[in-house]
């Protein structure tokens, strides 16, 4: 019987699925960290400081921190797919 072929680090890397889930990390960690600063400046503010508009501040980071933790979700299922099921396989 043949046995199929391991694909290389270079296979594994350069597939289509190992860039996408790449892509969609890096925005899911930029959405995240943006929907956190908001509740991070909050905490270092003096009282002297302008606040921002409540409602405006909540709509914001809310949608930021769902949506990025979607996209890191949507990056770790890439990845198992790609370790579980390389591109050589049939």
């Amino acid at each position: 019987m043949n046995t199929p072929e391991k694909p290389s680090r270079w296979a594994l890397l350069f597939d289509i699925r190992s860039i996408i889930a790449a892509l969609l990390g890096v925005y899911g960690v930029v959405l995240l960290v943006a929907g956190l600063a908001p509740g991070l400046a909050r905490v270092g503010a003096g009282a002297a400081t302008h606040s921002p508009d409540r409602a405006d501040l909540a709509a914001g980071s809310g949608a930021n921190l769902w949506v990025g933790g979607i996209l890191v979700l949507i990056t770790l299922v890439f990845a198992a797919w790609v370790v579980l099921r390389p591109a050589g396989r049939a």
